[in-house]
């Protein structure tokens, strides 16, 4: 939900060419979420057979968290003398002239749908990000193993991803205008508070629900087969 550089080509090209095509923008998204998600949680199954691994990867999404965090709180600043960062602007015009490339129309919807892929696949932080919340889930039991579960995982991640990108161009829409600075500010606080607030639970998690004993064995099997 911080008003990243998916979020604001949405945003811009629903209110430049209408609803339809910000929310192809966010359809392209959604598609990524939902490859990248089920990739994750594959992977994340055959890293439980490692608790090394499995815990490298879950301390990588622990402080994937806390950058963005960080940087979502950071970007309030930003916010207040424009409605994305520059930084936005120029990755949505990169994901424009790659597209370009393909000789896709400049203002269909399947050129705003390729740009939602191409930005959300420049995302490197997507795959640790998902394996760790398989990681979660799997802690708590809520995710079983096996290629169907993982693909309605990945299927939910992505309808949820289209849903908010639904929500969040019918109310650009709506008003015909985009965010106001202060409700941007808001949203980025909001938005860099919970991620905060997620990796400190998910930190926790990692110290007191990490099994030790198991990645302490199978530290000392690996370096005693070396």
């Amino acid at each position: 939900m911080p008003i990243g550089p998916v979020n604001a080509s949405a945003i811009t090209r629903t209110l430049h060419h209408g609803a339809k095509q910000g929310i192809a923008t966010g359809l392209g998204a959604a598609l990524m979420d939902f490859i990248y998600c089920g990739g994750a949680a594959q992977i994340h199954q055959f890293l439980q057979s490692s608790p090394i691994i499995n815990l490298i990867f879950q301390c990588i999404g622990f402080f994937v968290l806390i950058f963005v965090g960080i940087k979502t709180l950071r970007s309030k600043a930003l916010s207040s003398q424009a409605l994305t960062p520059k930084l936005d602007e120029q990755k949505e015009s990169a994901a424009e002239q790659r597209v370009e490339k393909m000789h896709v129309h400049s203002t269909g919807y399947v050129q705003a749908f390729l740009i939602g892929v191409v930005l959300y696949a420049s995302n490197v932080a997507a795959i640790p990000e998902w394996i760790f919340i398989s990681a979660l889930w799997r802690g708590y039991h809520l995710l079983a193993d096996g290629v169907v579960v993982n693909l309605t995982f990945a299927l939910g991640a992505g309808l949820g991803t289209a849903g908010w990108f639904i929500f969040l161009v019918k109310f650009i829409a709506k008003r015909q205008r985009g965010f106001k600075p202060t409700t941007l500010s808001r949203i980025n606080l909001g938005a860099g508070v919970a991620l905060l607030i997620f990796s400190a639970y998910f930190g926790y998690e990692i110290i007191f629900g990490t099994n030790w004993h198991a990645v302490s064995g199978s530290f000392q099997a690996n370096t005693g087969q070396q």
